[in-house]
C-alpha cells in the first residue's frame, strides 16, 4: 500500500512539473505571439525607402490582446519622400531574381504604404524593390544584430515579466505579444531597436526598446 502511494505522488509530482514547464514567461510569450520578426531588411534613396519585416504573425490580424494561431509573413513597407494623393500604388518585387508586381495600401497611421508578401524569408535572399521606375536594393540589416530575435525576447521576458503574468488566468496568458523592428527613418535615429509590446485583453499595452547592439534596456512602459 505505501509502494503504490508513493508511486501515486511521485506521479503527481511529475505532472505538476511538466505542467510547470509550459508555463514559463517565455513559454506563455511564445504561445501568444501576435507577431514575431525574425529577418529585416531595410533600403534607401532620395524618393523613397522600403522596409521589409519577416516571420510570424496571427492569421487574423487584431491588435485586441487575443491571439488566433500564426501564420508567415514578410511585411513591405514602402515610404515616399514626396506624397501622393493615391490610396494604393503599385511596385515591383524581385526576390533571388523572381519577380512580381504588387499593390501596396496606405497605412493611415504611418502614411507608409504596405503590403504582405505572405512569406518567410530566412535572410539569405537578394531583395529588389523598384517604384516609379526606381530600383532599389534592400540589405539585411539583422544579419548584423549583436542581440537576435530570440535574445531580444529573452530580455524582455526578464524586464517585463510582471506585466507579461499580469492578465495569466493558469496556463493561459490573456493578452497578445509583439517583437518588431523599430523603422530605421520613423524613429528618427541612424539605428534600429528591438521593440516588445504586450497588450492584455483589457487593452492596456506596455512595451519595451531593446538595443539590437548590446542589448542594453533604451526605455520601458511603467
Amino acid at each position: 500500500m505505501k509502494k503504490k502511494l508513493l508511486l501515486g505522488l511521485m506521479l503527481i509530482c511529475v505532472g505538476f512539473s511538466c505542467l510547470a514547464c509550459g508555463t514559463t514567461t517565455k513559454g506563455l510569450v511564445m504561445d501568444n505571439m501576435s507577431e514575431m520578426t525574425k529577418v529585416y531588411y531595410f533600403g534607401e534613396n532620395e524618393d523613397f525607402y522600403c522596409s521589409l519585416s519577416s516571420g510570424q504573425r496571427e492569421k487574423e490580424y487584431s491588435m485586441d490582446g487575443k491571439h488566433r494561431g500564426e501564420e508567415n509573413f514578410a511585411l513591405l513597407s514602402l515610404n515616399l519622400s514626396e506624397s501622393v494623393s493615391s490610396q494604393l500604388v503599385k511596385a515591383t518585387v524581385i526576390i533571388d531574381g523572381q519577380s512580381s508586381e504588387v499593390e501596396l495600401e496606405i497605412n493611415s497611421i504611418s502614411s507608409a504604404y504596405l503590403v504582405d508578401l505572405e512569406r518567410e524569408l530566412s535572410g539569405s535572399e537578394t531583395i529588389e524593390v523598384v517604384y516609379d521606375g526606381q530600383s532599389l536594393i534592400l540589405e539585411n540589416l539583422s544579419k548584423d544584430f549583436a542581440v537576435n530575435y530570440q535574445q531580444a525576447l529573452d530580455i524582455a521576458c526578464s524586464e517585463m515579466e510582471d506585466k507579461i503574468v499580469e492578465k495569466r488566468s493558469f496556463n493561459n496568458l490573456n493578452a497578445e505579444c509583439y517583437l518588431r523592428v523599430l523603422d530605421k527613418k520613423a524613429n528618427d535615429f541612424d539605428n534600429v531597436f528591438w521593440c516588445f509590446s504586450v497588450l492584455n485583453c483589457d487593452n492596456e499595452n506596455y512595451s519595451i526598446i531593446i538595443s539590437t547592439v548590446d542589448g542594453s534596456v533604451l526605455a520601458k512602459s511603467e
